[in-house]
C-alpha cells in the first residue's frame, strides 16, 4: 500500500466562504478600464482581476480572489458575472476606499469611480463552501473556479493551528515548526529559517519550509481532495530578478505575499509592489509597505521582508524537503485534521509487477535487428569533434559494437568505418565547433548533404557550452552556444543529432588516491555506515546484496549520448518487446501537445502557437519482426520514420498558428490530430497515450468531470470496428498525489524512514467503481547516487548531526514521484491491462537505464519537441518578419 500527501474531505467539512456577488454591470464597467502601466518602464497591460485582488489583500491582510462565477476556465473573464471571495468580511468603507483608489491609479490619476459604487451594491453572503459542489454523487464533482482557492485556504488555516513536530533522538527532542499563513493560502515556517554557506565562492544563503495546497479531484471520486505540496523555499539576499516577496506585518498571523517588479532609479534599479498595492495601502492610511534595500533583504532572519530566489540558480542550500519530512508531515496532517474527518488517499498494490529488460545499450548482436526498423539498409554515425580527447571518448563508446576492438587503432578521419553490417561511423574534425562567435555554418557543414543523401545519418557533436557556467563576467561577451543553430542546419539536411560536452583529459591517478579514499568518498562511506542497518531491511525472500567490488570508471555521458542518438535514428531495442505483453500487432501512439509563445518581443508576447507532435510505435508479437518508430509530418501529411519525421519537424517552425487550447483553436487541433491518426495504416488496434494536463481542455472526455463521456482523441477512428483505446497519463506535480511511504513494507527498523516505491503497479477504485492506477518511483539520484537517499530519508533538514550539517544542507533532497494512469476508453482491452502496458512502457526506457515519467511513444514525442531549435524560445520567422518593429 502506498500512502500519499493527498486527503479527501466530505463537502460538509470544507468550511464557509465570504462572498461578494458582482453582477454584469460590474463586468461591463471592468471591460471599460484602460490599459495601464504600474511603472513608467513597463508596457501597458489590460487590468486583470488578480491585480485588484492583490491590492485588496495588501489592505486587508487576508486572502482574496476575484473570479468569474463559472465552473469552467473562462476565455474572457470580462463578460461574466463575478464574485469576490475571501475569508472574513471587509469593512464597507475600507473596501470602497481601496477599490476607488486602485481604479484612480489605473486611470492615471482621474477619479472615474465606476467600480466601487457597484461593489458597494453587491450582496455579501457567508454560505457553506460545500453547497457549491454539483454532481458529486456521480463521481464527477464540479464547482466554480474560485471554490478551489477558498477550499485550500480553509484547509491551510485548520492545519496552521498546530505545530509540526520533527523528532530527533528522544521523543521530545527535535524541532516544532510553527506556521504562518500567507495571503495566497500557503503556510510558512517563518520563524524557522535555515542558514547555509559556501567557501568558494564565499556565499551565505537562507531557506524556510513552505506548504502549498492544491484542491484536486480524483477519477470517479465524489469527494474533493486536498494535495499538500511541501517545498524548501530558498530566500534571495538581493532584489535583482526577484518576482515574489513576503511581508510580515504582525497582523492576524498572516503574511502578505506580493508580486514584485523592478523600475529604474538613476543608475540602478529598485523593487516595487506590483498592481499599485503600496499606493492603495497608503491611500487607505494604513501601515506603509516598504520592500527595503538589498542590505535589509540580506538579513533574512531579522527582516520582516523576504523574497524568493528567482527560479533555478546556484545557492548555498539545496532544494527539497526530503522523504522523511514528507512522512512526518503526512502523519501530522492526519492527526491535526482528524476533526475534519479527512481520509488519506492510498493506493493498493495490484498483482502486476513491472520488470525492466532494457538495461544498458543495445548489444552488438541485436543492433542490426533494431536498426532494421528504420527502413534503411545502412545507417551512419557522423562524429564531429575538435578536441582529441573527445575523439577518444567517442571511439571508446563505439568500441562495444566492434567485433575486434583493436580495429579502432587504424581509424582515420573523413571516411566510413564499419561497425556492423548496417552501422558505420565516420569521424571528422571541425574546429568551428569550439568557436567563440557564430561561424558560417553553411560553409562549415557543406560536406554533410552528400553524406545524408547516401545513407541515414545521425550526427554526434562535440560542444563546449556548459549551461551551469553560462553567465559571463561583467564586461565579457556571452558565450556562444551553437546547439540551436546546429540543430536547425542538421534538420534541414535530413539528419538528427546529439551532443557530447567537452571535458578535460583526466590526470593520471596518484598513488595515494589508488590506495585510499578521497575526503568526499570517506564522507559517503561514513554516511553509508550510519544507515547500513536500515538499508539491510529485507522483504521476505529477498537476498542479501553482496558488497560491490571496484568497477572501472565508465564515461556515462558518452555512453548515454550515443544511446540517445541510436533511439533518435529509430533503433528500437528488441528487449522492449520482452517487457510488453501484446498478443497481436498494435500501434501505440504518443500524443504530445504544448502551447508556446511565438516571441517575447513587444507586442508579440501574448501570441502563441500549439506544438503538436505525434509518434507511433508499430509493435508485433513476432520476434523476427522489428518494432518501428514513426512520426507524423504535418508538412508532408504522412507518417515518416522517426529520424525523417524529426528532421521535417525541426526544419520548420515549432508550432501551428491559430491552434490553441480553447474554442476555435481547440477545434482546429482536434481536426489536425484526427486527420493524422486516420491515415495510420491497416486495421491494427490503436492505443493512444495522451498527456492529461496538456490535452484535457481540447478533449473534455479526459477531464474527471466528464471522464469517458466527452470528446476524446479516438473520435472518428473506430470505423470498420477498429479497436481504439485512449490512455490518459498525468504527471502533474500539483495534481498527482505525492507518494510518501510503502506502508506495508516488512522488516522496518526505523518507522520514521519511508520505504521507497517498488516496481509494482498500484490501484485505487472509487466508491462509484472507477479505477485509476498509480506508478510511483524514486529518482535515479535518490536511488543511491550522491547519497541523496541517505540525506532525505534518514534526517530532516533540522535534525542533521552537526558534523554533517554543512555538507548535507547544500545537497538537493529528492522526494518520490508518480504517474497517474486512467483509461477513459478501453477499446477491446481490459482497463487494467492498458494500465499495465503504460507502466511497462514507462519502465523500459530506450535511452537510459532509469524509468521515464511517460510511456515510450509519449516520451519520444516529448523528446522530439525538446530537440527543436525553437524549443521554449522565439520563432525564427517571428523574429524576422518585421525588422522595423519597435522593440522597446
Amino acid at each position: 500500500m502506498l500512502t500519499t500527501l493527498a486527503y479527501l474531505l466530505a463537502p460538509e467539512r470544507l468550511g464557509t466562504v465570504v462572498l461578494y456577488r458582482l453582477n454584469e454591470d460590474f463586468a461591463e464597467a471592468w471591460s471599460q478600464l484602460p490599459r495601464f502601466r504600474d511603472n513608467y518602464t513597463s508596457r501597458p497591460i489590460r487590468p486583470a482581476y488578480a491585480g485588484l485582488a492583490t491590492a485588496l489583500s495588501a489592505v486587508t491582510n487576508q486572502p482574496i480572489v476575484i473570479m468569474p462565477d463559472i465552473d469552467t476556465m473562462p476565455d474572457d473573464d470580462r463578460a461574466l458575472p463575478t464574485v469576490l471571495a475571501t475569508t472574513k468580511p471587509i469593512a464597507p468603507r475600507l473596501l470602497t476606499r481601496a477599490v476607488r483608489s486602485w481604479e484612480q491609479l489605473i486611470h492615471g490619476g482621474t477619479d472615474a469611480n465606476t467600480l466601487s459604487p457597484l461593489l458597494a451594491q453587491s450582496e455579501m453572503d457567508k454560505p457553506k463552501l460545500g453547497s457549491f459542489i454539483r454532481h458529486a454523487a456521480s463521481g464527477r464533482p464540479r464547482a466554480p473556479q474560485w471554490f478551489y482557492r477558498v477550499a485550500a485556504w480553509n484547509f491551510a488555516a485548520a492545519l496552521a493551528r498546530e505545530p509540526l513536530h520533527l523528532p530527533a533522538g528522544t521523543t521530545d527532542a527535535g524541532r516544532r515548526l510553527e506556521w504562518l499563513m500567507d495571503t495566497r493560502g500557503s503556510l510558512l515556517a517563518w520563524d524557522h529559517v535555515l542558514k547555509g554557506k559556501t567557501e568558494r565562492p564565499a556565499r551565505i544563503g537562507y531557506a524556510m519550509h513552505k506548504l502549498d495546497f492544491r484542491v484536486i479531484t480524483l477519477p470517479g471520486e465524489p469527494r474533493i481532495g486536498i494535495h499538500v505540496l511541501p517545498t524548501f523555499s530558498r530566500m534571495a539576499t538581493h532584489w535583482a530578478g526577484t518576482r515574489t516577496a513576503f511581508v510580515e506585518r504582525g497582523k492576524n498571523n498572516t503574511v502578505l505575499r506580493l508580486p514584485v517588479g523592478h523600475r529604474r532609479v538613476g543608475e540602478g534599479w529598485e523593487p516595487y509592489a506590483r498592481n499599485f498595492a503600496a499606493q492603495v495601502v497608503a491611500a487607505c492610511n494604513l501601515e506603509a509597505i516598504k520592500l527595503g534595500t538589498n542590505e535589509a533583504l540580506a538579513e533574512v532572519k531579522e527582516s520582516s521582508v523576504r523574497a524568493l530566489v528567482p527560479g533555478p540558480t546556484d545557492h548555498p542550500l539545496g532544494k527539497g524537503t526530503g522523504t522523511r519530512f514528507n512522512l512526518y508531515l503526512a502523519n501530522h496532517v492526519k492527526e491535526v485534521a482528524a476533526k475534519l474527518k479527512v481520509e488519506q488517499v492510498v493506493y493498493e498494490r495490484t498483482d502486476v509487477e513491472v520488470v525492466r529488460y532494457t538495461k544498458g545499450p543495445v548489444a552488438r548482436e541485436d543492433l542490426d535487428h533494431a536498426l532494421s526498423g528504420t527502413g534503411r539498409d545502412q545507417v551512419r554515425v557522423l562524429a564531429l569533434y575538435d578536441d582529441e580527447y573527445t575523439r577518444e571518448r567517442m571511439i571508446t563508446a563505439l568500441t562495444p559494437y566492434l567485433e575486434e576492438p583493436e580495429q579502432t587503432e587504424e581509424w582515420g578521419d573523413n571516411r566510413d568505418h564499419r561497425l556492423t553490417e548496417r552501422l558505420c561511423v565516420q569521424l571528422r574534425r571541425l574546429p568551428a565547433l569550439t568557436s567563440s562567435a557564430p561561424p558560417d555554418w553553411n560553409r562549415e557543414l557543406s560536406f554533410l548533404a552528400p553524406l545524408s543523401s547516401t545513407m541515414l545519418t545521425g550526427v554526434w557533436v562535440e560542444t563546449i557550452w556548459n549551461p551551469k557556467k553560462r553567465t559571463p563576467r561583467r564586461g565579457q561577451p556571452d558565450v556562444y552556444d551553437p546547439k540551436q543553430d546546429l540543430r536547425r542546419h542538421f534538420h534541414r539536411r535530413g539528419a538528427v543529432s546529439q551532443f557530447i560536452a567537452q571535458r578535460p583529459r583526466p590526470k593520471p591517478p596518484k598513488l595515494e588516491d589508488e590506495n585510499g579514499l578521497s575526503q568526499d568518498s570517506a564522507l559517503n562511506a561514513d554516511l553509508q555506515a550510519m544507515v547500513g542497518d536500515l538499508d539491510a531491511e529485507l522483504q521476505v525472500g529477498e537476498e542479501v546484496k553482496k558488497p560491490k567490488g571496484k568497477r572501472p570508471r565508465l564515461d556515462y555521458p558518452a555512453i548515454n549520448g550515443l544511446r540517445d542518438l541510436m533511439f533518435r535514428l529509430g533503433a528500437v531495442d528488441g528487449r522492449l518487446a520482452e517487457g510488453v505483453t501484446l498478443d497481436r500487432p498494435t500501434i501505440l501512439v504518443g500524443l504530445h501537445l504544448r502551447q508556446q509563445r511565438v516571441s517575447a518581443k513587444f507586442g508579440s508576447a501574448d501570441k502563441t502557437q500549439m506544438v503538436e507532435v505525434l509518434t507511433a510505435l508499430h509493435t508485433d508479437p513476432d520476434p523476427s519482426k522489428p518494432w518501428r518508430l514513426e512520426m507524423y509530418s504535418r508538412r508532408d501529411h504522412a507518417w515518416l520514420p522517426l529520424p525523417l519525421g524529426e528532421a521535417a519537424f525541426g526544419s520548420g517552425p515549432i508550432g501551428v498558428d491559430q491552434h490553441a487550447r480553447h474554442k476555435e483553436g481547440a477545434a482546429l487541433v482536434r481536426e489536425h490530430i484526427k486527420a493524422a491518426l486516420r491515415i495510420l495504416p491497416g486495421q491494427s488496434p490503436l492505443v493512444i497515450f495522451v498527456d492529461t494536463e496538456a490535452c484535457r481542455t481540447i478533449w473534455p472526455g479526459l477531464q474527471h468531470a466528464q471522464l469517458g463521456e466527452g470528446t476524446l482523441p479516438s473520435e472518428g477512428l473506430d470505423d470498420n470496428d477498429r479497436s481504439v483505446a485512449v490512455v490518459s497519463i498525468n504527471t502533474s506535480y500539483g495534481e498527482v498525489p505525492t507518494p510518501v511511504d510503502r506502508a506495508d513494507a516488512r522488516g522496518r527498523r526505523d518507522p520514521a524512514r519511508p520505504q521507497a516505491p517498488d516496481a509494482w503497479l498500484h490501484e485505487r477504485t472509487s466508491s462509484t467503481g472507477v479505477s485509476s492506477w498509480y506508478f510511483a518511483q524514486k529518482s535515479r539520484s535518490y536511488d543511491g547516487f550522491g547519497q541523496t537517499a541517505v540525506n532525505g530519508s534518514t534526517y530532516t533538514r533540522f535534525t542533521i548531526p552537526e558534523d554533517l550539517k554543512e555538507t548535507l544542507l547544500r545537497k538537493d533532497w529528492h522526494s518520490f514521484t508518480a504517474t497517474q494512469i486512467t483509461v477513459p476508453q478501453p477499446g477491446a482491452h481490459r482497463p487494467k491491462d492498458l494500465a499495465a502496458l503504460a507502466a511497462a512502457l514507462c519502465h523500459q526506457s530506450l535511452a537510459w537505464d532509469a524509468r521515464t515519467r511517460h510511456p515510450v511513444p509519449l516520451h519520444v514525442a516529448g523528446a522530439v519537441d525538446r530537440n527543436h531549435p525553437e524549443y521554449r524560445g522565439s520563432s525564427f520567422e517571428a523574429e524576422t518578419d518585421e525588422p522595423g518593429e519597435d522593440a522597446s
